[in-house]
């Protein structure tokens, strides 16, 4: 599997961009063409092709025995579970030539959406489960290698539960489906410093405009090229501080709420 040390050995001085995962595109071709701009390209989530590809309706909609209704989880026992859908997936895969990235719910977040159901554990290891199918599915469409985050905006409020994302990771990892894979978190919110480098990722991806100057500097000697670099919110407004070491470079969130001229905005910042 890929690690940090690779990372570190095979650093080139330009960046690597790449996008966090929604795009507010109503068109795959569209939506391609941009996520094929940019140095990594992003398998997209197109919530305004198909409402299901938002986070959490995605995490719940690969569940067998349950429907998620946005105002909680209900049994349904006709229905099917699945691999998680992406409109832009067959057309994305015939593009790609290059390593690539993508993005799925993580299980602190789903286990907040769970309110504590009975079943929380056993539903998380049924997600778990589908993850690594979806993966093995794209491994037949493509034999590069990838980087894999898991986004947690709930972070924040949850840094008591890290062991439950830790040890999700650990299971990720033992998969041999994601033996071409970095791992890394996407997160939103404001997490403690430990609460980071206990997960040991290969890759961190923050909002840096929830840190301070002195905050950002420290997190930045902390993690060196572990932390990606984002100098762009998801609505094109950049974020002003100085690249240290990091190798990759993405926006602060994902689009599925921005305007087209946002995510041109996130584009030109991250290619410039």
């Amino acid at each position: 599997r890929r690690n940090y040390s690779e990372i570190r050995k095979n650093t080139k001085k330009a960046m690597k961009s790449f996008l966090i995962g929604s795009v507010p595109f109503e068109s795959v071709d569209e939506a391609l063409d941009y996520v094929f701009s940019f140095d990594v390209p992003t398998l997209p989530n197109l919530p305004k092709i198909f409402e299901n590809e938002f986070m959490l309706n995605q995490a719940f909609d690969v569940l067998k025995g349950y429907k998620f209704t946005g105002a909680g989880l209900k049994e349904d026992k006709d229905k099917q579970g699945a691999n998680l859908h992406f409109s832009a997936r067959d057309g994305f895969f015939e593009r790609l030539d290059s390593d690539y990235k993508w993005q799925a719910c993580g299980p602190l977040t789903l286990l907040s959406a769970l309110d504590h159901h009975p079943e929380s554990e056993r539903i998380v290891k049924q997600y778990l489960d589908r993850l690594i199918s979806t993966q093995k599915e794209f491994n037949l469409l493509s034999d590069k290698s990838f980087l894999f985050f898991l986004d947690e905006p709930v972070l924040a409020f949850c840094e008591n539960d890290k062991d439950i994302l830790k040890n999700f990771y650990i299971e990720l990892k033992s998969s041999s489906a994601f033996d071409n894979a970095m791992f890394g978190v996407h997160v939103c919110s404001k997490v403690g410093f430990e609460t980071l480098t206990e997960l040991e990722l290969d890759l961190y991806a923050i909002d840096p405009s929830l840190y301070d100057k002195d905050e950002i500097k420290r997190m930045q000697q902390l993690l060196g090229q572990r932390l990606v670099y984002t100098p762009v919110s998801s609505k094109g407004l950049r974020i002003s501080y100085n690249r240290l070491e990091e190798i990759y470079s993405a926006p602060a969130c994902g689009g599925a709420l921005s305007s087209e001229c946002e995510m041109e905005q996130i584009k030109n910042t991250l290619i410039d």
